[in-house]
């Protein structure tokens, strides 16, 4: 007898070249079968009629913390169809001290941020503390670390080491691009991929980087693309909101932030606390807050009497993400028909732009992007990239870790991880999380009693022999 069959939807496979109205189902949290009628008995059955069956969406760059947020993100991304997810930046430990109350099923690999006075000594860390630094965030579970240079920039040479460094230890590095000298823009793009090196980068968001600031967006887009093929070893990703998410504190009547500063100037304000002031009453920009169940933004005088009742020590999202650039790198491929941007992000988890399904079906509908390729971007070039051979895909024996969407309103409509309805039409049921790690950080996860799954090393041929669906 099967745990679940989940009945008639259409199923959408790349990797196993299904694209037909089948049944599939689940035993012991593994695919065990996929076929037009199965006949066996089970103890719970799904109706997918009319609905699309897919492996789990995995969203390559979300955030997963309490600090600065609230402790509602893993519901949000189950809500948004998502069953594995990379968080870009951590706290790590804040993270995993959210599980017995945040948990919500799904999967979550972690980078820890390298910040100046939080989890490094200086701009200008020493390579012995960079080596340290990344060695000890794996040990604890991370798999591994992120360059917040566009919120917090640092040198190019200490950026460049910090890739060299991880590259040594095999180690995930992630970047928010930006430095002392360019900014998270088109030029700081240029000089990360210089800095690179041959070396594994994953940068974050592409779409960031093409806001109009040194050039028109249609040029800033077309140039990353360019700049992308010819770095084959990048992995990246963009996302499909016009929101962004950033910091909204104020320090010294300045933010904190590089990118809150830079928006801030985008939509007409002065960057301090009047700027601030100005940005929230007139709504160019969102504050985050906790309604009890999920994260929404909040503006107006609402918004503003919220920011100041918490110091301005918030987060926040201002509309600066542009159609064409997002569309443009949604899209892209290289010669070979691969997609030059590997997957679809959100960066949000805490942040109310948990937006694949929306957007992306969107795409599908303009006709952009196939279904087929929809499934490619959201799901399985994630699993290839992490090393996750058993996710991204319905074969049998693969993860149960399966979405199911509502193609006609755009909507998730189950997540299920591990043979597990986690969510399923807008009612959450999943309880902890699994933490992707490597054997690094197996030991000392188990150890407090989390759930593991050990992902397969990092793998540059991988990352550059990329899927054509």
């Amino acid at each position: 007898m099967y745990d679940l069959i989940i009945r008639e939807g259409r199923v959408i496979d790349p990797l196993n070249h299904i694209d037909e109205v089948v049944d599939v189902a689940v035993e012991n949290g593994r695919i065990a079968e996929v076929a037009p009628s199965i006949t066996n008995a089970s103890k719970s059955e799904l109706n997918a009629k009319g609905k699309i069956v897919m492996p789990g969406i995995i969203d390559m760059h979300t955030h997963m913390r309490t600090l600065f947020g609230h402790p509602h993100a893993q519901r949000m991304i189950a809500l948004a169809g998502v069953t594995t997810t990379l968080d870009m930046a951590g706290p790590l430990e804040d993270i995993l001290d959210s599980i017995p109350g945040s948990g919500a099923g799904v999967n979550i690999a972690i980078l820890q941020a390298a910040q100046e006075g939080e989890t490094i000594s200086t701009s200008r860390p020493s390579e012995a503390e960079q080596k340290s630094f990344i060695e000890q965030v794996l040990d604890h579970g991370a798999i591994g670390v992120k360059l917040l240079g566009g919120h917090y920039p640092m040198d190019l040479d200490i950026s460049a080491s910090f890739i060299e460094k991880a590259s040594m230890l095999n180690a995930w590095i992630g970047w928010h691009v930006g430095n002392t000298q360019h900014g998270s823009n088109i030029e700081g793009l240029k000089d990360a991929l210089g800095a690179a090196n041959g070396h594994f980068l994953h940068v974050a968001h592409v779409n960031s980087y093409c806001r109009g600031q040194v050039r028109n967006e249609l040029d800033e887009a077309l140039e990353a693309v360019k700049l992308l093929k010819s770095n084959p070893q990048v992995f990246s990703e963009s996302y499909l909101s016009a929101l962004n998410g950033t910091r909204l504190t104020i320090e010294n009547d300045h933010p904190v932030s590089k990118v809150t500063e830079t928006c801030l100037k985008k939509v007409g304000c002065t960057p301090d606390f009047e700027g601030m002031k100005k940005a929230i009453l007139t709504g160019r920009v969102g504050v985050l807050c906790d309604d009890g169940r999920i994260g929404k933004l909040i503006n107006g005088e609402e918004g503003f009497n919220y920011w100041l009742s918490h110091k301005t020590v918030t987060s926040g999202s201002f509309a600066v993400n542009p159609a064409i650039s997002r569309f443009i790198l949604a899209q892209a491929k290289r010669d070979n028909g691969s997609f030059v941007v590997d997957s679809f992000s959100t960066d949000g988890g805490t942040y109310p732009r948990n937006v694949i399904v929306e957007n992306g079906l969107c795409l599908v509908q303009f006709g952009a992007i196939t279904l087929n390729e929809f499934v490619v971007k959201a799901s399985l070039n994630g699993a290839r990239a992490l090393g996750l051979p058993t996710k991204g895909h319905l074969g049998i024996g693969a993860d149960a870790d399966i979405s199911i969407l509502d193609y006609e309103r755009k909507k998730a409509y189950a997540t299920i991880v591990n043979g597990e309805v986690i969510m399923q039409d807008g009612a959450l049921f999943g309880k902890g999380t699994t933490i992707i790690c490597d054997e690094r950080g197996d030991k000392y996860l188990k150890g407090r009693g989390i759930r593991t799954y050990i992902k397969k090393p990092l793998d540059l041929k991988v990352i550059e022999s990329r899927f054509v669906p």
